[in-house]
């Protein structure tokens, strides 16, 4: 099965029983045939619906993907809003992206000001705690005046958050390794959360280390299960919430 195509090109709200279906879809059939592919730009649309409460993208912006690994979000932007978007991963693999730059988060070989629109998804829990902040600082940097950046996290509590450790993530490393390979049968490698490259990012350390770059916070969203007001409530989006997109503007 394949997720519902839409009636046309454009991308609008979305649908929220087609959502869950796909969602349920991805979940089990993620890395079946070309579902890996179909889910990425599956979700490059939702990312599309998402910015464009906040920012109408157009042919003539220049949009920053900082940790988009192959370039499939890349790809999609463009193809549908033919803005010119630059890929950055520090290990893009076989990139199906043109534009793709190989460069890490804290070091990005832009000048300042060069975007009108920077985004990173699910890339901040990857980066060791003390590169966080500056890869924050250096998407800042790079933003016209003006310009909007959506950041999304897991936020590390919430039981998907772990990758190949969920749901037993928030327990120590051993504990949580014994467990995952007792109850999914799998042999998880590494010896610690590093060496897996899992750092613990939650909802309130993401949000302050957003307003210390200097970003306003215009807008906080449940990406995959579009239960908004969770990520207003404290506590619950720490635990409720899988992928809370931050929608910032510097001003």
């Amino acid at each position: 099965m394949r997720p519902r195509p839409r009636k046309n090109s454009e991308i609008t709200s979305v649908n929220i029983l087609s959502h869950y279906y796909n969602l349920v879809h991805f979940a089990f059939n993620r890395f079946r045939g070309d579902n890996y592919r179909l889910m990425r730009e599956y979700f490059a649309g939702i990312f599309i619906s998402e910015v464009e409460g906040f920012l109408k993208l157009t042919d003539k912006m220049t949009v920053l993907d900082v940790g988009g690994a192959r370039g499939e979000f890349s790809r999609m932007i463009n193809e549908k809003r033919g803005c010119k978007v630059v890929n950055l991963d520090p290990v893009p693999g076989e990139s199906v992206w043109p534009d793709t730059v190989t460069a890490v988060g804290d070091r990005i070989p832009f000048r300042d000001g060069q975007f009108d629109l920077a985004m990173s998804r699910g890339v901040l829990e990857h980066i060791p705690r003390d590169r966080q902040q500056l890869t924050i600082d250096e998407i800042y940097r790079v933003l016209r005046k003006g310009g909007y950046a959506y950041i999304m996290i897991p936020p590390w509590y919430n039981p998907f958050a772990g990758h190949g450790l969920k749901p037993f993530h928030t327990l120590p490393f051993p504990v949580a390794k014994r467990l995952r390979e007792f109850f999914f049968r799998k042999k998880v490698k590494g010896n610690s959360f590093a060496e897996k490259r899992l750092f613990p990012i939650t909802f309130r350390r993401a949000r302050n280390m957003l307003k210390k770059s200097g970003f306003e916070i215009k807008d906080t969203l449940d990406t995959h299960f579009r239960l908004h007001f969770l990520t207003k409530i404290p506590v619950l989006r720490e635990i409720l919430v899988p992928a809370a997109a931050f929608i910032l503007k510097k001003e």
